[in-house]
């Protein structure tokens, strides 16, 4: 077992290094960065299970570095890799020969007898994978042999545990499978530093995600069995800081771009979560799987300061869900949230917590009238937020009128979905992961990519040609090359480029406002008209950046070179495209593509239908086909049966993991979310908390949540 752990460390380690080496922006001191991330997750494990889902939100820069498969979490979680197992492979087993077999060892060891799927290979100590000098409350008590086994439902436990290592097994197999599979169609290897939705990076884009918390997962249960309250602290205040850095996103993206207070504009809240270029539920994802731990924040308060901050939190979450303007984060969070008031108030889990918690720490909860009455207060601003968005614009009104037609705008794009099963073989297996962007507009008609990129070689040189589909696009759909700028205000800036186009074509080139998939305000607007021909044409113009703050409120916000083939021809060449403002100063990197698709980003133009089936189980079906679907719903399964009747059940963080995988399969009904990255890591990072969760602990981690609501 260390020989595993130091091999996968050093795997992890080699492979961060060599990410970090090669990001087209910062390599220079990422890469120190690193290193210095995986030492400090060896000296203290528990710390990923804050700094991941904390970071989660603001770890990509794909918009400004053009890596569309690989991200910088990638290299926070390999970092978190790299330095769990190299401790597990050291420190573990050093401390065992110090230890030897004293009876505080065998104590600590106890606790891991009731799942010996995830305990610590034969001689070390479990404590070992923690940091030294940890809370009172995290040191397992001690119990004789057969009364520990009998208290914790042994066999029950070891069968439970049993299931969730086979089903997580058998689950990565069809992943492995799915990823070969996905590559194999693609064209296979090598694999290419920018490349996009078609070709063979997709595939392990959309499966590194589960990979990665597979990796993590010996951590994650050790941590979870040794150090239960560290635990899930850690992972509860990491999941509440994220969906904090989320809420500040978005006011800061609605205060730069329609304004907080329009709720009328067809604007929707992407925050950071680039990957929402060509569409998807990156973001309501992540929001339905957090929400819930903002409601944690407020009931685990023990402070006022600490309520005001969680009731803060509360409200700019609730702002968040309310302006991505989508009905499928309305049913979750509202389904959620009346989950969690059943759950905390339930008659049987009450007397399961009030059977294992202090009474002094419930008498002392329920007698602090400032925290009934500021329940009461957060509940009415709640509800004063929602009916503000819903009254105060059309937007949404007009959202919900639209309701029906476009559920059949979504049915029909499942059957269309459906149709790439062909035989029974990739019913069963599927066509592979990452396949369903190019399968799809291969072979669906009528359904083509609204456009792609390709770079060319000539001789030595390199350049960029952009691509139209033959067939017309949904109506004011399109397909932009941008690149970030800094966001033009008033001047003048100078644009040039060199352009071939065999047919008539028609170019629009803008410097815009725009955090994503919406231009605010752009400079004066150009079109580039080319009457066809083999040979190049240089082509340079005048812009004026108007003046004022797009939103009407002087906050800072981004800016994009834009670039958008209108037709009527069937592609454009582009090369050496250059932006100089007032000043003389360059604002564009890699203008000449000889560094690839470096820097370069792009984006769909409401025309989203090629890139995801919008059903988090259609998704899964075309990709890993029945049997992997099959097995995620197994684990969802024996996930729900611990988190409600389960060891798991009296755990303070069962009745939200409970609601955010629930909030989160609500989504997913109307939504694809595993080929979103990062929200697909937070979806697996909680499913196997919810898998391993013993609440069965120390007394101090269990204390009554419904007594924080109790009226006096």
């Amino acid at each position: 077992m260390p020989g595993i752990c130091g091999a996968l460390a050093i795997l992890a380690a080699v492979l961060g290094i060599f990410l970090a080496l090669h990001h087209p922006l910062w390599a220079t001191w990422l890469t120190p960065a690193f290193v210095v991330w995986c030492i400090t997750v060896s000296l203290r494990p528990a710390l990923w299970l804050f700094v991941l889902p904390a970071l989660l939100p603001l770890a990509g820069f794909s918009a400004w570095t053009g890596w569309l498969g690989i991200e910088e979490f990638d290299l926070l979680a390999l970092g978190a890799v790299a330095g769990c197992h190299a401790r597990m492979a050291t420190g573990r087993c050093w401390r065992v020969k110090r230890a030897g077999t004293s009876t505080e060892g065998l104590a600590q060891t106890s606790q891991y007898q009731a799942s010996p799927s995830i305990g610590p290979p034969p001689g070390c100590r479990a404590g070992a994978v923690g940091e030294p000098g940890s809370l009172a409350g995290d040191a397992p008590r001690k119990r004789s042999g057969e009364g520990a086994r009998h208290a914790l439902g042994w066999p029950l436990t070891v069968g439970r545990f049993r299931l969730a290592q086979i089903g997580l097994g058998l689950l990565t197999v069809s992943y492995l499978l799915a990823l070969a599979r996905g590559v194999a169609d693609a064209g296979g290897f090598p694999l290419g530093w920018f490349q996009g939705y078609e070709e063979p990076l997709n595939s392990l884009r959309v499966a590194k995600s589960f990979l990665l918390v597979l990796l993590l997962l010996p951590s994650l249960a050790s941590l979870l069995a040794s150090r239960p309250l560290l635990a899930g602290r850690s992972l509860a205040a990491g999941v509440a800081t994220g969906l904090g850095w989320v809420a500040v996103a978005v006011l800061w993206e609605r205060a730069g771009y329609p304004g907080l207070l329009d709720f009328s504009t067809h604007y929707r809240s992407t925050a950071l979560f680039w990957e929402m270029h060509v569409g998807g539920a990156g973001l309501d994802g992540f929001l339905a799987l957090t929400v819930p731990f903002a409601v944690h924040a407020v009931v685990q308060a023990r402070s006022r300061w600490r309520w005001g901050l969680s009731a803060l939190l509360a409200m700019s979450a609730a702002y968040a869900c309310l302006t991505t303007f989508s009905r499928g984060v309305y049913l979750a969070v509202g389904f959620s949230l009346m989950v969690l008031a059943w759950l905390l108030a339930a008659p049987w889990r009450r007397r399961r917590v009030l059977a294992m918690a202090p009474r002094p720490a419930l008498v002392a909860l329920a007698s602090e009238p400032w925290r009934v009455y500021g329940n009461r207060v957060l509940v009415a601003v709640l509800l004063i937020e929602i009916l503000a968005v819903l009254a105060a614009g059309d937007f949404m009104s007009a959202r919900f009128a639209a309701g029906e037609r476009d559920l059949g705008g979504r049915m029909q794009h499942w059957r269309e979905g459906l149709s790439l099963l062909r035989d029974p073989s990739e019913f069963l297996l599927g066509r592979g992961l990452g396949r369903f962007p190019a399968n799809y507009s291969q072979t669906v008609p009528g359904r083509q990519m609204p456009g792609r990129l390709r770079l060319v070689e000539e001789g030595e040189a390199t350049h960029l040609r952009v691509l139209l589909p033959r067939q017309s696009v949904r109506p004011g759909g399109g397909f932009e090359l941008l690149q970030r700028v800094p966001a033009p205000f008033a001047g003048t800036y100078t644009v040039a480029m060199d352009l071939r186009s065999l047919q008539p074509a028609m170019l629009s080139v803008g410097l815009c406002h725009k955090h994503l998939l919406y231009a605010a305000s752009c400079a004066q607007p150009a079109v580039v008209r080319l009457s066809g021909g083999e040979g190049w044409r240089h082509v340079s113009l005048s812009m004026t950046g108007r003046k004022g703050f797009p939103g009407g409120w002087p906050v800072p916000v981004l800016g994009f070179f834009d670039l958008r083939l209108l037709g009527p021809a069937d592609f454009i060449d582009v090369d050496n495209l250059s932006v100089v403002d007032a000043k003389g100063q360059q604002l564009l990197g890699n203008g000449g593509f000889s560094g690839g698709m470096s820097q370069w980003f792009f984006s769909g133009r409401h025309d989203f239908l090629s890139w995801h089936v919008d059903s988090l189980f259609l998704e899964v079906l075309i990709d890993q086909g029945l049997i992997g679907l099959s097995l995620l719903l197994a684990l969802l399964a024996m996930a729900f049966a611990n988190l409600l009747r389960g060891p798991g059940a009296d755990h303070v963080l069962a009745p939200y993991l409970l609601a955010a995988l629930l909030a989160c399969l609500v989504v997913g009904v109307f939504s694809s979310l595993l080929d979103m990255p990062r929200s697909a890591f937070l979806f697996y990072l909680l499913l196997c908390s919810a898998l391993v969760l013993d609440g069965r602990a120390p007394e101090r981690l269990l204390e009554a949540p419904s007594a924080c609501f109790k009226t006096p």
